[in-house]
């Protein structure tokens, strides 16, 4: 005698190689559509470390070219807009990057406008909070005023703490507003700003004695397994040469919070 067979079973594992199908076909759309054309191949790249020879060749060629002060080609231009365009796009799928990726698009779309940031990249980093640790004590010794202000020395923000910080801050300052009230109650409204200005290659020679002194590691699946050796390189020297070609402008970031001051 033969079981009959679950008309529901049997349809059931078809069904959900179906979903799974065309789930997949939409999330390669979605991936073609936020990297279409060269930047997809890039993204794929730069996620997996699969090509990451050629494409280190090709970054170290662009960089030789604007350490020479040689012009860039046309092709020269629309690889490197591609390369930073995809670093921006994948930033912002990732979620301790999205920050950094946003001002990426910002720097690249050139409109050198103030751009605001929420709080976090600075509020949950380490070495900003010494800062306005700092700052607090510092304008609490101030007589009671209806408004005192100060600010910090300009310093590294870039810090392990905050994840984004690492790659989407550099050098700025934190100032702090107490503004008291008739009643006694002190707010104090914090203002932490960086402007996203990159290094020349000339100032890096001039600091360093190399120009290639700033190059930091881009991970991927293939650093994160076998060394950081694996990951792709790139200079601080040409993200800011990329404004030097019309291809991005510098502006200032920025992120405002307030807190109640605490009683004393």
């Amino acid at each position: 005698m033969h079981a009959s067979l679950d008309p529901g079973r049997t349809r059931r594992p078809r069904t959900w190689r179906w979903i799974a199908l065309a789930a997949s076909l939409l999330a390669l759309a979605a991936l073609i559509a936020l990297f279409p054309g060269r930047r997809f191949g890039l993204a794929f790249t730069l996620g997996t470390g699969i090509g990451r020879d050629a494409l280190q060749r090709r970054i170290d060629a662009l960089e030789e070219l604007a350490i020479a002060g040689a012009p860039f080609d046309a092709d020269d231009k629309r690889f490197a807009s591609d390369f930073y365009r995809t670093l921006a796009s994948g930033g912002r799928l990732v979620v301790f990057a999205r920050q950094t990726g946003r001002m990426m698009d910002h720097y690249l779309d050139g409109s050198g406008r103030d751009y605001r940031l929420d709080p976090g990249i600075f509020a949950g980093n380490a070495k900003v909070r010494a800062q306005m640790a700092a700052l607090r004590e510092a304008v609490a010794a101030q007589p009671r005023q209806p408004r005192t202000q100060l600010q910090s020395a300009r310093f590294y923000m870039p810090d392990r703490s905050q994840a984004d910080s690492v790659y989407g801050l550099y050098y700025g300052r934190v100032r702090v507003l107490r503004e008291c009230g008739d009643a006694g109650a002190c707010r104090l409204r914090w203002r932490a700003e960086v402007p996203w200005e990159w290094p020349s290659y000339d100032s890096l020679r001039r600091k360093y004695g190399d120009p290639h002194a700033e190059s930091f590691p881009l991970p991927n699946f293939a650093s994160a397994l076998l060394g950081r050796q694996h990951a792709l390189y790139v200079d601080n020297g040409l993200g800011e040469h990329l404004a030097r070609i019309g291809l991005a402008k510098p502006f200032l970031a920025y992120a405002e919070w307030d807190e109640a001051e605490a009683p004393r």
